[in-house]
């Protein structure tokens, strides 16, 4: 059975969206032309939707995603609705059997709606045997009784995926939880009209092979935590076969910290009169030098604007051993610099940005970006030199930082509006919508090598994102209230979102 899609605003993942139809054929694309002449293809097998006013894209590749972050927030006892210490503790307690010593995990309470933060004490007060967690909603705080700060090596404000490791690892190896998690992360990304992500997973990707039933396309990176990354076990999983839509993409190097709590590497110093971390950056270099010999692309996470040159040089330099197609790249990119992208154009970086990032301001007035580095705000989030480098520019959300959203990533990244208020973040620095798309669809498959996907061509596969709007407008608002209505995978619907008057 044949489905021609017709639209006013169809974007094909390399220009202007035009009004056209696209047909297809169970998996693959046959036509896509820029007109309703489309006549010619209609008989009794084929039908014909007309989504006149919907916004019709690639689906969506999200090129930062931590799984097991987002198992960590989800897994256990829901506190979401609770609104004090002592209504979740009643809750917990009620879950808890005393006949056993098993980890009890909780996740949701917000520390705005309680007032006060909690206290181990409480927990302990319990008399459970066991380990217990509770993360906070904003990941701000994880709540542990005594047990669970022995087992688990970390206290309550180290809250980083990195410091939880060893609690995230026991979540993963819960086989009925990783399951059940899994179902409820896959579905939450196809409602948003990703259909791919770049994993990134902690010193192995073994819980990768027990996922059941996948529908979304995972390029895994490693990152080494607990222990190095062994070149057999990168050896191993070039080789060997994963299930399907899972491949092995490359390694995560972790280079500095987080400018807003002032452990990323910058030039100079910060307000406070605090420097930057020290970093051995030879030791980093032997590590690229080491993969890039191999033929494995290495994706270097910086923040501040030394941290990022000086990846850039170490990229640039090794980066021409990789083969033809392999990208090795820079994410999170806090601090731009006009240095940093020089030496990113001459080595063929891609670069990963978070466009979601300016979210995490409330509004322009507490803003972090001007009194963090006095002098440097045009540093921050200066997607214009990327732009003007040239540079392959992709798009993720290091969820569970955020939750994979394109209106939203477009008022950021584009509009450059904060949650509240007018005032904008620097709007000429921004980037085009055109620019955003592109970054999410063929950027982002282009860059981990899935070159079926990304673009809407025929040969290509039918996978598509579709809005209830047009996303290139200029009213934000409009553009802000947009909805993913469907999802198609390889000619088949994975999403559809439910009228609530049906």
């Amino acid at each position: 059975m044949r489905k021609i899609l017709r639209s006013n605003y169809i974007f094909d993942g390399e220009n202007t969206p035009f009004k056209g139809y696209i047909a297809f054929k169970d998996e693959t694309i046959e036509e896509i032309e820029k007109n309703w002449s489309y006549q010619h293809l209609l008989d009794d097998q084929t039908i014909l939707l007309e989504y006149d006013e919907y916004f019709i894209m690639p689906g969506l590749h999200d090129n930062h995603v931590f799984f097991s972050g987002y198992l960590s927030m989800q897994a256990g006892i829901d506190l979401t609705e609770t609104s004090s210490e002592l209504e979740a503790l009643q809750k917990i307690e009620a879950k808890l059997d005393q006949t056993k010593d098993v980890p009890v995990y909780a996740y949701g309470w917000s520390p705005q709606t309680w007032g006060t933060l909690p206290t181990q004490e409480s927990l302990d007060q319990l008399h459970y045997q066991g380990p217990i967690t509770a993360i906070a909603e904003d990941r701000s705080y994880c709540w542990m009784n005594q047990q669970a700060k022995q087992r688990y090596g970390f206290n309550e404000k180290e809250t980083s995926a990195e410091s939880r490791f060893r609690l995230i690892k026991e979540m993963l190896a819960n086989e009925e939880l990783l399951q059940t998690v899994y179902q409820k992360f896959e579905q939450q990304l196809l409602s948003r009209g990703v259909v791919s992500i770049k994993e990134i997973v902690f010193d192995d990707a073994e819980f990768l092979k027990t996922i059941k039933r996948r529908k979304l396309a995972t390029h895994f990176y490693i990152q080494s935590v607990e222990q190095p990354i062994s070149t057999a076990l990168v050896e191993h999983y070039r080789a060997e076969e994963f299930p399907a839509k899972v491949t092995f993409g490359g390694v995560k190097i972790m280079v500095d910290g987080v400018v807003a709590d002032e452990t990323g590497d910058i030039t100079g110093e910060y307000a406070s009169g605090k420097k930057g971390p020290e970093i051995n950056y030879q030791t980093i270099a032997n590590e690229v030098e080491k993969w890039n010999q191999k033929g494995v692309p290495c994706c270097l996470t910086t923040e501040g604007d030394k941290a990022g040159l000086e990846a850039a040089k170490i990229l640039n330099r090794f980066g021409k051993r990789l083969p033809e197609g392999a990208f090795n790249s820079i994410s999170d990119l806090e601090m731009i610099t006009h240095e940093m992208t020089k030496e990113m154009a001459e080595g063929k970086i891609a670069a990963e940005i978070y466009p979601q990032i300016l979210g995490l301001n409330p509004s322009y007035q507490e803003a972090y970006m001007p009194e963090i580095i006095a002098g440097e705000e045009k540093a921050f989030f200066n997607y214009q030199l990327l732009r003007s480098a040239d540079i392959q520019l992709t798009s993720g959300t290091d969820l569970p930082l955020f939750i994979t959203n394109l209106p939203e990533s477009i008022i950021r990244a584009c509009f450059r509006r904060f949650p509240a208020g007018q005032e904008t973040w620097q709007h000429e620095n921004g980037l085009s919508v055109l620019e955003l798309l592109q970054s999410f669809t063929k950027n982002g498959f282009l860059v981990n090598r899935k070159d079926c996907y990304g673009v809407l061509q025929p040969g290509k596969s039918a996978t598509f994102a579709i809005f209830d709007r047009d996303l290139t407008q200029e009213d934000y608002e409009e553009v802000a209230a947009a909805e993913t209505i469907m999802t198609y995978l390889d000619g088949s619907v994975v999403y559809e979102k439910v009228s609530p008057w049906l």
